[in-house]
């Protein structure tokens, strides 16, 4: 009785080895190529600046979808956490230092319960200094890995004059599951031009062993160019006639075609989900300065040019080809995505994702993203700025280039119309720092049910999360707005707001019992932080400088009767729109203005009306020089699920 139970459980066993690669090749493969510091600028089909041509990555989008507002964490680090997790960095105890816990499920990992093999051939920058033995990446999922532990600079240390006798080299690795990774050679000037070739080649030879066991597989390039010192391969220096960024662009352009042909040449082309996008935007060191295209910035900042990157996305039969989308989307969402396309999605209960799955969208199932925003938070995990559709806010402006404001730390982009982020217009589209508010709200609020893995705790494995729901209501940002409001200051009777006034602090040269405290983000008035107002019986005028330098533009005039009678301002910063409708009134020698601004619904296109109300009021003066200062109270009303808020803004006579 017991031989028949053995022999027939030894004809399943058999059966199920037999029938497994059947059943495997039902799942796709997944290759996943990430450059490094690659900006949108680089590459052929964004309309590469250097003339580089770039056909094998072209080919990718032109076989299926390409995105054009596809969004990264801006350093490298953060943005292998976000694109290997599904988080936002800044949850998965996102540090330069101390990588990622343990805790985290990979991609890789997530893969590998569906029968996949897995490999990472290139950079993987996830377990900080003391990785070995301890954070390598066939501690995270994956079966094999070659490359580097860290980031592509250190290939330079050699090579300079006062380089330490007793300072570790860098090494190039490899490693497999069960062992310990091993010292493969030097990573130096010469091997860092030669590691991605060197990758590519074992990503050939990886698809080639998966393919004759019928085994479906996670290839993770994650190419080391253009990050500096952007080296070409001895193969292609020379050749663009671009310089190194250029010779070295042909490269990772050559290296793509060699993936692309071996997925070709196994005839499982059809069946493979090939993804190409950057980690971040262009490289900024020089000489190897990188292109961002039309946007500003470089890697390092939340600027669209550190943020935005290239993305082109085949799935031959799934994925439509010759698809163009500015529809947004962020790399958190490929983890979702890639779990749905291999039928084992990701939904866990113990933390946050914040990716979404896109495969319906990247299919050309529906005409929108899953996505309509996103968030760019520091290190420590405050917020810097959110992305919501076509619009950008800042509430923490920062950027590498001489900022002509530096302390205007609050702004608001048209991107479509502004994308070099130049042109503040959060006064005159007040209605989108709602929606803006609101995003945030709910990211704040998630830090309390699943509260994001502190550095101190990420530093030191095995890691065990607090129960959800533990977590403290976290602010990640100031704003004045955000505190709550005393009582309103007396109003001097009979005001007349006439003359020029100007919010910078009326401070003193002597440091004896100053204090300077940091500045407070502020949304300001509504009309800027320097004015000039012209009050007469009938009406009161308005005037501010909006361009600087003005370049030959007319100041921007409000006029507002004094009667209560309607008045329309029409105000254009790069947008044809219906004019703003104000009315006034008085209330205990304060001057109410209460305006209703035109906005277009972006889901149904339909116009709406959005209400801002100032209060103005001049205050008695409490210091020297014993002059009045006017008051004004600006409430901005919350649309299409927005928050509102209201704030106060002081000015002092003239520009001082």
């Amino acid at each position: 009785m017991h031989a028949h139970k053995f022999k027939i459980l030894g004809i399943v066993l058999i059966l199920l080895t037999i029938l497994h690669p059947v059943f495997s090749q039902n799942k796709p493969n997944v290759v996943l190529i990430f450059p490094d510091n690659l900006g949108v600028g680089e590459v052929n089909v964004y309309g590469g600046a250097r003339g580089v041509p770039t056909p094998n990555i072209d080919k990718i989008g032109q076989e299926g979808i390409r995105l054009t507002n596809f969004n990264v964490e801006y350093s490298c680090t953060p943005s292998r956490i976000a694109i290997l997790t599904g988080r936002y960095a800044a949850r998965a105890g996102d540090d330069y230092y101390a990588g990622t816990t343990l805790w985290e499920t990979t991609l890789a990992e997530h893969l590998k319960t569906a029968g996949y093999a897995t490999a990472l051939f290139g950079k993987w920058d996830l377990g900080a200094e003391n990785w070995l033995g301890k954070r390598e990446p066939t501690h995270q999922g994956f079966d094999e890995w070659y490359g580097i532990p860290g980031t592509s600079h250190v290939s330079q240390f050699t090579a300079m004059k006062g380089f330490p006798k007793e300072e570790e080299i860098p090494y190039i690795w490899e490693g497999v599951a069960g062992q310990d990774s091993r010292k493969v050679k030097t990573f130096d000037l010469e091997t860092r031009r030669t590691i991605d070739r060197e990758a590519a080649e074992k990503s050939v030879s990886f698809i080639r062993k998966s393919a004759a066991k019928k085994q479906p597989f996670f290839l993770y390039y994650p190419m080391t160019q253009l990050h500096f010192p952007a080296l070409p391969h001895p193969d292609k220096a020379g050749t663009t006639g671009a310089g190194d960024m250029g010779d070295a662009m042909a490269d990772v352009d050559y290296n793509v075609g060699l993936i692309l042909k071996e997925l070709e040449k196994q005839g499982i082309e059809k069946n493979t989900l090939v993804i190409w996008c950057s980690d971040n935007g262009a490289e900024m060191r020089r000489p190897w300065r990188g292109s961002s295209g039309p946007w500003r910035g470089f890697y390092n900042s939340a600027m669209e040019g550190g943020v935005r990157t290239p993305c082109v996305i085949r799935w031959p039969g799934r994925i439509k080809s010759g698809q163009v989308s500015n529809e947004v989307v962020h790399e958190v969402d490929l983890f979702p995505t890639i779990a749905a396309a291999a039928g084992i999605p990701y939904a866990p209960n113990d933390r946050k994702i914040d990716g979404v799955n896109q495969l319906p969208f990247f299919e050309g199932n529906q005409k929108n993203s899953n996505r309509e925003s996103a968030i760019f938070m520091s290190r420590s995990g405050s917020v810097m700025a959110v992305k919501w559709r076509d619009w950008k806010f800042w509430y923490n402006f920062r950027t590498e280039m001489p900022d002509p404001e530096p302390d205007n730390l609050v702004r608001l982009f048209d991107l479509r119309v502004d994308p070099q982020e130049e042109i503040d217009v959060k006064d005159h589209y007040p209605w989108v720092i709602g929606i803006m508010d609101s995003i945030v709200k709910e990211y704040e609020l998630s830090l309390v049910q699943y509260p994001r893995v502190s550095a101190q705790a990420n530093a030191a494995d095995p890691y065990l999360p607090p129960p959800a729901g533990s977590g403290k209501r976290v602010s990640t940002y100031t704003r004045t707005d955000r505190a709550a409001l005393g009582n309103r200051s007396p109003a001097l009777p009979n005001p007349d707001f006439t003359g020029s006034w100007s919010t910078a602090e009326l401070s003193t040269v002597s440091v004896i019992n100053r204090t300077d405290g940091g500045k407070v983000a502020s949304l300001g008035s509504g009309w800027g932080e320097k004015i000039a107002i012209l009050q007469r019986t009938d009406f009161l005028e308005i005037e501010r400088v909006v361009f600087t330098p003005r370049e030959l533009q007319p100041l921007v005039t409000y006029r507002y009767a004094l009667n209560g009678a309607p008045c329309e301002n029409s105000i254009n910063v790069g947008r044809s729109m219906k004019p703003l409708v104000s009315t006034t009134k008085w209330q205990d020698n304060r001057l109410v203005i209460t305006t209703l601004l035109p906005y277009q619904d972006p889901k149904t296109g339909q116009w709406r009306e959005y209400k801002l109300i100032q209060t103005l009021w001049l205050e008695a003066a409490n210091n020297p020089p014993w002059e009045p200062r006017l008051i004004v109270e600006t409430y901005r009303e919350g649309v299409l699920g927005g928050l509102s808020s209201t704030n106060r803004t002081a000015y002092s006579k003239g520009y001082r």
